[in-house]
């Protein structure tokens, strides 16, 4: 079979990989489309690992079964890269992306390839069969909108929220659209690039160019914000969202800085109103579920997210176009 492997420094190469052999419980998928995320294209975190397979939005047909595995030739399903063991002591307080088994599943070899084998611990418990009715591509935005779920509902995303995405690239609008389905009774993004803005503004938010308190108070009836999202890692965004939170709320950093890059932020801006810092990652199996289920009944439609298709054999350009933000988000089909 072929696979995208990354050699590090940006480098991609379809390369021969042995074909997978499905062992007991486990099963081995023929994919037929994989998302790019933003962590796919973060060098400091990818080069450490490399050479390696990226890719962990893949949606595919079920080409082998290994014994005892509930799932039949055919089926089309999605694969969740990561389960935790639901045991120890983090998966009993709701912290099981923490896990030390969600850190060490993984796929193999990754997404990016034909066929990817899925160990017996990910089958048992995080792949599902997709309706007939979801498209691949709603199938690759599982597993996105899943980690916006996780965070969303860590922060107390509910009945009455005012709500600020801080950025409007492919999270930022599943971000959008994900927090009045749980409750949010308004939504603020802030986005300076005014390409991006339109698709905000048509998920009902309302739009505005920078971390301005005085227009969030304004679109807020004088409040400012239950939760702040930060869906980027621009420097003076991640401490200008700071000044844009209310009382005994909640800032959310969703994107990662690499180990030891400092960021100032005004602590003093945010001390008087005891207000909560804190990060999200990944997603849990019952996060993938819920996400599942509202792509598929319509709850969210992720519309517009997908704005590039780029097949496997050109999927160096595909990393292209996401890198350089040609594209909001890219879809690998094979």
């Amino acid at each position: 079979m072929r696979a995208a492997v990354y050699h590090g420094a940006g480098r991609l190469t379809i390369d021969d990989h042995p074909d997978p052999t499905a062992g007991p419980g486990e099963i081995v998928i023929r994919t037929r489309a994989c998302g790019i995320c933003g962590t796919d294209l973060m060098e400091w975190y990818q080069d450490t690992k490399a050479p390696v397979v990226l890719g962990h939005e893949p949606v595919g047909d079920v080409v082998q079964v290994g014994d005892g595995a509930p799932f039949v030739v055919g089926d089309r399903v999605f694969v969740h890269h990561h389960v935790p063991c639901l045991d120890c002591d983090l998966c009993r307080r709701g912290r099981d992306t923490l896990c030390d088994t969600f850190r060490r599943t993984r796929i193999d070899p990754g997404g990016l390839a034909q066929y990817i084998r899925v160990p017996a611990e990910n089958v048992a418990l995080d792949v599902h069969r997709l309706p007939d009715g979801m498209s691949d591509e709603a199938g690759t935005l599982i597993e996105p909108l899943a980690c916006i779920l996780r965070g969303q509902r860590l922060a107390g995303v509910g009945e009455g929220s005012n709500v600020v995405i801080v950025g409007a690239g492919s999270m930022g609008l599943l971000e959008a659209e994900l927090a009045p389905v749980l409750g949010a009774a308004r939504v603020v993004v802030v986005e300076p690039n005014a390409e991006r803005r339109p698709a905000a503004r048509a998920l009902g938010a309302t739009v505005v160019p920078a971390c301005d308190p005085e227009a969030v108070r304004e679109a807020f009836d004088g409040r400012l914000a239950d939760q702040v999202i930060v869906c980027t890692h621009n420097h003076a965004a991640m401490n200008d969202a700071l000044h844009l939170a209310g009382p005994a709320s909640v800032v959310q950093y969703f994107a990662p800085t690499p180990p030891g890059e400092m960021v100032p932020i005004d602590l003093g801006a945010i001390f008087w109103r005891e207000v909560d810092l804190q990060s999200t990652y990944s997603a849990g199996p019952a996060d993938i579920r819920d996400a599942l289920a509202m792509l598929d009944d319509g709850r969210v439609r992720a519309q517009g997210i997908v704005t590039h298709h780029v097949p496997f054999d050109q999927v160096d350009e595909g990393f292209r176009l996401a890198r350089t933000g040609e594209a909001l988000k890219v879809v690998i089909d094979f």
